[in-house]
């Protein structure tokens, strides 16, 4: 049976237009995806001491995701909020809360030793540990999102050996020039996600293409999400890139097809949803 730890982010996503919020965050979903796809799966992150912290622990539990070495901090959980226009999702803003507050210590890592792939994200606020992260847990998936040049990636990918991009913005020949470019900086294999366009793939045999799959769209949120856990529960049971792409296209079509990234929705106060848009408007 694949086994999968995921290190790193989660957040609250809040739908204002519909009062309504869901658990979330690149690394909480990708561990609930595997662990719904059958895996044995992990979550290591922090989590606020409100309300919203805990519901994330018991939504985890609640996926059969073991998250004994979660951190409870105090102060409030993360949170984004996002919009929807034609089932695509928008955000407004966010708060990372506690999030970024993980410091690893030698049981954690002993911990992410008993994995054979870990998987972080950008949003994680682990600059300074993921090569500790990567020498545990022998192998790490690293989502770099869309934003990645606002960060210090050349830093991080050089303890990355899969790597995602979510590319949506690129052409074909543009694309195929991000994943070489970056596989040459270390990672064995590099993916970029481009929404409709389906994805792309470079490892040593060359490069892989997979068209995206029709589905019934409700909502985008973490459909990358599921796409890399897909992906990551594919090769480690030991297939190649095409079918790892398919694996990932197809279940990416699954999480198109209900609200929020994997369920759980739960309705918000008018209080809260006012609390937040004071928020947003202070961010400016």
């Amino acid at each position: 049976m694949a086994r999968l730890v995921a290190v790193g982010d989660n957040t609250l996503d809040v739908y204002l237009d519909q009062l309504l919020d869901y658990p979330g965050g690149n690394a909480l979903n990708v561990a609930v995806f595997a662990a719904r796809l059958g895996a044995t799966s992990a979550y290591l992150g922090c989590v606020g001491s409100d309300e919203h912290g805990q519901r994330l622990l018991a939504c985890l539990a609640e996926e059969g995701v073991a998250a004994g070495h979660c951190r409870t901090l105090p102060g409030p959980n993360g949170w984004a909020c996002v919009d929807r226009i034609d089932g695509e999702r928008v955000f407004l803003g966010s708060d990372p809360g506690v999030c970024r507050q993980l410091r690893l210590s030698a049981e954690d890592l002993a911990y992410l030793a008993t994995f054979p792939l870990a998987h972080s994200s950008l949003y994680s606020g682990l600059e300074q540990q993921l090569e500790a992260v990567r020498n545990a847990s022998g192998c790490l998936s690293f989502d770099f999102s869309d934003n990645w040049e606002e960060f210090d990636w050349q830093a991080l990918i050089a303890h990355v050996d899969i790597a995602f991009f979510s590319a949506a913005a690129l052409n074909r020949e543009q694309a195929l020039a991000l994943a070489q470019a970056m596989r040459a900086r270390g990672p064995t294999i590099v993916v970029l996600t481009r929404g409709a366009e389906g994805a792309i793939a470079v490892d040593a045999q060359g490069v892989h293409e997979q068209a995206s799959l029709p589905c019934t769209l409700v909502d985008s949120m973490g459909a990358g999400d599921g796409f890399v856990a897909a992906f990551l529960l594919a090769w480690q049971d030991g297939h190649g890139l095409p079918e790892c792409l398919a694996q990932g296209a197809g279940y990416a079509a699954q999480v198109c097809g209900w609200p929020g990234g994997f369920g759980h929705g739960r309705a918000i106060t008018a209080a809260r949803a006012r609390q937040l848009k004071q928020a947003l408007n202070a961010q400016g």
